[in-house]
C-alpha cells in the first residue's frame, strides 16, 4: 500500500528532528546541529524547487517529470492534470472557433467580429461589401468606414440595433448594418445588401401613390353622381338601398385613397425642420374632440408645447381618438391626457375602456390594413391605415408610439415626444 502524502512529510520532519538530536547528543553543539540539519533540508527543498522550475520551463512534459514523492509528487501530478485539462479545453475551443468561422464564412452576409475597442478581429469574404479585407485585421472599424451612423451604432450599446448606409465600395449599394453582442468583449457586425429590397419598396410606394392619384378623380365623379341619384325624389324604392350601399362604399374607398396618399407623402419626406412650428397641444386636442359624439374626457396637465408640423399632429390625434371610438361600444368612456413624463418627454395618452386587444395583435397594429377585429372593422368602415399613419407621424416627430392593452379592461395608446430643455 502506497504511503500517504501526509505520512511521507511527517517522516521527513521526524528524520530532520532525529538528525538534530543525534548530532546534538554526540557533539553537545545543539545550535550547530540544528543549523546543519535545517541547512541540509533547505538545500534539498531548493533542489526539488529547481527541478520543478526546470520541468515547468521545458513545457511540463509527461516523459520528463521530476522523480519525487510526497508533496512534490502531488504538485507534479496536479500540474500535469491541469495541463491535460487545459489542452482538452483548448482543443474544444479551437474546434468551436473553426466551426464558428466555417459558419460565418458560409454566411450570405458580410460578418465582422469586433473587439472591445471596435477593432477588426476577423471578417469573412463577403466583407468586401464594406471594403474590408483580411489585411485590415487590428484596424479600428471607424477608421475603415467613415460614417456618423456607424459611429452612433457602435456607441449605442444596444444589441440588435440597425442602420442603413451606402456601401463604402459602391455608393449605389445600400447596406443594412446590425450589431449583435457575442461576448463580454466582442461584437458581431453584420452587413446585408438591401439595394433590391429598397428598390422594390420604392416601386411599391410609387405604384400606390400613382394608383391612388389616378383613382381619386373617377371616384369623386362616381360619388357625385351617386349622391345626385340618391337625392332624386323619383328614385324607385327598389333602388334606394343599392344606391345607398354603393354611395357608402364609394365614400369608404375615397377615405382609403386619401389615407394612402397621406402615407405616401409621409414616407417621401423625412425632414420636417423647414415646416415645423410650435404647437399648442391643448388647442389641438380640444379642436379634435369638440365635434365627437362620444364621451371624451380631456385632461391637460401641462402647458408645454412641442415643435412639429401642426397638420400632421392634428392627424395623429384625430386618428388615435377615432380609433378608440371605432373599436369601443357606443357610450364607452374615453380619456385623452396630455402631460409631462420625466424631464424631456411630453406624452399624449388615449385610453378607452372597451374590450381590449389580445397580445398577439399588438405588435402588428401599425401595419397597413391589419385588423385585430376584422368583423367590427368592416362594420365601422375603418380604412385600416389610421395607426400606420400615426406611427409614421410619430417617427417624423422624434416620438415613440406604445400600445398597452388588456382583454376586458381596455387599451391605452401613448405617444411620447422628446423635447429639448
Amino acid at each position: 500500500m502506497k504511503p500517504s502524502i501526509l505520512s511521507i512529510e511527517k517522516w521527513r520532519i521526524v528524520s530532520v528532528i532525529f538528525v538534530i538530536l543525534v548530532g546534538g547528543l554526540l557533539t553537545d553543539a545543539w545550535l550547530i546541529s540544528i543549523a546543519f540539519s535545517l541547512f541540509g533540508y533547505i538545500v534539498w527543498m531548493y533542489y526539488k524547487t529547481y527541478q520543478f522550475y526546470t520541468w515547468v520551463i521545458n513545457g511540463t512534459g509527461q516523459n520528463n517529470v521530476p522523480d519525487s514523492d510526497g508533496i512534490w509528487d502531488k504538485i507534479n501530478y496536479q500540474v500535469l492534470q491541469d495541463k491535460n485539462k487545459s489542452s482538452s479545453r483548448k482543443k474544444r475551443m479551437n474546434a468551436l472557433l473553426k466551426r464558428s468561422q466555417s459558419i460565418l464564412k458560409g454566411f450570405p452576409y458580410a460578418a465582422i467580429v469586433l473587439n472591445q475597442n471596435n477593432e477588426v478581429d476577423w471578417s469573412n469574404s463577403k466583407s468586401v461589401l464594406l471594403n474590408i479585407v483580411k489585411n485590415d485585421r487590428g484596424q479600428c472599424i471607424n477608421n475603415l468606414i467613415r460614417s456618423p451612423k456607424l459611429y452612433k451604432l457602435l456607441n449605442a450599446n444596444e444589441d440588435g440595433s440597425e442602420i442603413e448606409i451606402e456601401s463604402p465600395k459602391d455608393s449605389s449599394i445600400q447596406l443594412l448594418l446590425k450589431i449583435i453582442t457575442i461576448g463580454a468583449n466582442s461584437k458581431l457586425l453584420i452587413a446585408r445588401d438591401i439595394t433590391q429590397r429598397n428598390k422594390t419598396l420604392e416601386m411599391r410606394k410609387s405604384f400606390i401613390s400613382n394608383a391612388s392619384h389616378e383613382l381619386r378623380t373617377p371616384l369623386t365623379v362616381i360619388s357625385g353622381y351617386l349622391e345626385m341619384i340618391k337625392e332624386d325624389k323619383n328614385l324607385p324604392k327598389s333602388l334606394s338601398t343599392p344606391i345607398d350601399t354603393a354611395y357608402e362604399q364609394t365614400k369608404r374607398m375615397q377615405n382609403i385613397i386619401e389615407d394612402l396618399l397621406t402615407l405616401s407623402r409621409l414616407e417621401s419626406t423625412d425632414d420636417i425642420q423647414d415646416i415645423s412650428t410650435s404647437i399648442n397641444m391643448e388647442k389641438v386636442i380640444n379642436h379634435v374632440c369638440q365635434d365627437l359624439n362620444q364621451v371624451v374626457t380631456v385632461e391637460i396637465n401641462t402647458d408645454e408645447v412641442i415643435v412639429g408640423v401642426e397638420t400632421e399632429v392634428i392627424s395623429l390625434c384625430a386618428n388615435l381618438i377615432q380609433n378608440a371610438i371605432f373599436y369601443t361600444p357606443k357610450g364607452t368612456k374615453i380619456i385623452v391626457r396630455w402631460y409631462a413624463n420625466g424631464g424631456n418627454k411630453l406624452c399624449l395618452d388615449i385610453q378607452d375602456f372597451g374590450k381590449g386587444i389580445p397580445n398577439k395583435h399588438l405588435a402588428h397594429l401599425t401595419q397597413r390594413f391589419y385588423r385585430a377585429d376584422k368583423g367590427r372593422s368592416k362594420e365601422q368602415g375603418g380604412t385600416g391605415l389610421g395607426l400606420a399613419i400615426v406611427s409614421h407621424i410619430a417617427q417624423r416627430h422624434n416620438a415613440v408610439l406604445t400600445i398597452d392593452s388588456k382583454v376586458g379592461s381596455g387599451s391605452t395608446f401613448k405617444v411620447c415626444f422628446l423635447v429639448n430643455n
